[in-house]
């Protein structure tokens, strides 16, 4: 036993030098590290109030920029809904101008279709009425010719008659073909 007292007593005067030099320590430089310490925490504070304060205005912007664009979504999208319905209504338009050109085209491409077919009939008429007051007028000179032919072959009048006679008749051809 003799032993673990000298051990004990080796150890407590190793613990009191360390004690003894913290406090020389903290008599020497206590006032310092306090002031240390207290610029430390000093610091971090300030550093996590200005961080705190960076946050919130990073956070601030974030959501005006956030808004900012949500608003700007909006107006796209009314524009685009605004461009669509007048896209539809001016399809819409076409749509229905394009059904009326149609039915109109139809309705005149009959009513032409009838008009050529009037103006045939009435151009066909008009030729055979023609051709019968023609055809009339040429057995009217022939029946007048003969008529004529037989008068001068019966008379014996002069070439020189004859020849007044043709000239005549010939002079109402004319005016009979204008």
């Amino acid at each position: 036993m003799p032993n673990n007292k000298n051990s004990k007593q080796e150890q407590q005067p190793d613990v009191a030098p360390v004690n003894e030099l913290d406090q020389l320590r903290q008599i020497v430089f206590g006032a310092a590290e306090q002031q240390l310490k207290q610029q430390i925490t000093s610091t971090r504070n300030d550093i996590e109030q200005a961080l705190s304060k960076q946050n919130n205005a990073f956070n601030d912007r974030l959501l005006q920029m956030q808004d900012s664009i949500n608003q700007r979504f909006s107006e796209l999208e009314q524009k685009l809904q605004l461009f669509d319905k007048n896209h539809d209504d001016n399809e819409a338009s076409i749509e229905k101008n394009l059904a009326s050109l149609s039915s109109e085209h139809e309705m005149f491409a009959s009513a032409t279709q009838q008009d050529f077919k009037n103006i045939e009939q009435a151009l066909d008429t008009e030729s055979q009425s023609l051709t019968r007051n023609f055809n009339d007028q040429l057995a009217q000179l022939k029946v007048h010719l003969e008529s004529v032919s037989k008068d001068l072959t019966s008379s014996k009048t002069d070439r020189k008659t004859l020849a007044k006679l043709l000239a005549t008749m010939a002079t109402n051809l004319e005016d009979d073909q204008l």
